[in-house]
């Protein structure tokens, strides 16, 4: 808890410093422990190596969190670019192309409801030529039946007549 404390207080007070050059580094480390001298001199609680663990932490942590807030920044700012292009391209489509598609939105339906009653209606026409053919199989052996029957009776009738 004291590492956060001193690693927070480090950090304020580096915060609180203007940056400086990569070229500068050796007057920002002399500044740093300028700070901590004078934090330890201070009359704080905090050790001189505390202070120094924490100065050291953060010379470790700082340069990767501030690559990483710049890439952060660089991806907000081409996300926000996109999202600026997909709000162009919608205002792009105009009410003619949009009454356009609406059209044919309706035009697809009405086909789906043709389609399905041109298909209702070959049902019914299969069924009804299933039933006619059944009847035309029917009517076909009845009338065999038939023929069959007036040629067997006057076969009968010519026994009938060849025996007198």
């Amino acid at each position: 808890y004291i590492i956060l404390l001193n690693c927070c207080s480090v950090i304020n007070q580096l915060d609180a410093e203007p940056a400086v050059n990569n070229a500068d580094t050796t007057t920002e480390q002399s500044t740093n422990n300028n700070v901590i001298e004078q934090t330890v001199a201070g009359g704080n609680d905090y050790s001189l190596t505390a202070l120094q663990l924490s100065y050291g932490l953060l010379q470790i942590a700082e340069p990767p969190l501030a690559r990483a807030r710049g890439q952060l920044k660089e991806l907000i700012g081409k996300q926000n670019k996109i999202y600026i292009d997909l709000s162009k391209e919608k205002y792009k489509l105009d009410c003619s192309e949009v009454a356009k598609l609406n059209e044919m939105m309706n035009d697809v339906r009405r086909y789906k409801e043709k389609l399905a009653k041109i298909k209702k209606e070959m049902q019914n026409i299969y069924q009804r030529t299933k039933v006619l053919k059944k009847r035309a199989a029917y009517v076909a052996t009845c009338k065999q039946r038939d023929y069959q029957r007036k040629l067997e009776k006057q076969q009968h009738e010519e026994s009938l007549i060849g025996t007198h």
